[in-house]
């Protein structure tokens, strides 16, 4: 049976806004923080997220690019095996004061265990961004020597 999954995820980087959507379009940089996959930052590009499967997870995820506005948002459509209609995923930033506010949104319908698995999952990824960006970004320009 599905439900409904709304997600909604907010973080602050202390690095302007071009490192963060670096770090969100790079596909090297997607495949420290995030997994590794065949990205690419052009809307309808098909692609797939790979890591090590789990008793709730085949070990990978199909995704389009649906949306692309550097630097501010990107969206993707996310295939999960377990449901027909695929979720959306939504990246969104905005400079503040001292670097780049992020809001994650994954939103759509699907099963009660990829909820708590996404709902638990994110907020672990975005770390792993916070710990990409802070330590292994190249310098942007407006970044503090």
């Amino acid at each position: 049976m599905t439900q409904v999954l709304s997600l909604n995820l907010e973080e602050f980087y202390p690095k302007p806004i071009e490192t963060v959507w670096q770090a969100l379009t790079d596909p090297a940089a997607i495949a420290e923080w995030l997994m590794p996959c065949d990205f690419r930052p052009i809307i309808g590009h098909r692609f797939t997220i790979r890591g090590n499967a789990t008793t709730n997870w085949r070990g990978w995820t199909t995704c389009v690019v649906l949306a692309l506005e550097p630097p501010r948002r990107m969206e993707w459509q996310w295939e999960s095996a377990d449901i027909d209609e695929p979720t959306r995923v939504c990246f969104e930033l905005r400079s503040v004061k001292g670097g780049t506010r992020l809001t994650l949104r994954h939103s759509g319908m699907t099963t009660r265990t990829d909820i708590e698995s996404l709902s638990q999952g994110w907020p672990i990824k975005l770390r792993q961004l916070d710990d990409w960006i802070t330590s292994r970004a190249p310098l942007a320009a407006g970044d503090d020597l």
